[in-house]
């Protein structure tokens, strides 16, 4: 198991917990990131925090996620093993952290279960698929 093969939501996961425990980096997560000053037709300005740039990026890890089960050749099961184990620690931390218990960090959880339950569905559906049951 390389690599590339550990799911992206551990990499999140990890980028989370070190801008809560690094004093160098934007502690407060609802600091803004960008202003898009005039950016909008009716000149209003659009902001973009923390927060949002962390459901911006697990949506766009969702998508790595199902596109690398979807298409990979031989399945390899632990890596919808660690998916899931990744997604109960999300939950955990959910749960009994004070860090973790906003919107954001419940929406990061439920796309670390879909990431982890897409891969088993995908798994399954792809061995059904490759069994050929005699007649």
């Amino acid at each position: 198991m390389g690599i590339l093969s550990i799911t992206t939501f551990f990499w999140l996961l990890i980028a989370y917990v070190g801008i809560v425990y690094a004093p160098h980096l934007p502690g407060p997560f609802q600091n803004p990131i960008f202003n898009f000053d005039h950016v909008l037709y009716v000149h209003k300005t659009l902001t973009i925090t923390v927060d949002n740039a962390f459901i911006f990026i697990g949506l766009f890890f969702l998508l790595i996620e199902i596109y690398k089960a979807a298409t990979t050749k031989n399945f390899n099961s632990l890596e919808s093993l660690f998916s899931i184990i990744i997604a109960i620690v999300y939950l955990i931390l959910f749960i009994t952290t004070t860090f973790a218990h906003n919107t954001t960090f419940l929406f990061l959880t439920l796309m670390a279960f879909i990431d982890g339950l897409g891969g088993f569905i995908i798994e399954l559906n792809a061995a059904h698929r490759d069994v050929i049951f005699g007649k």
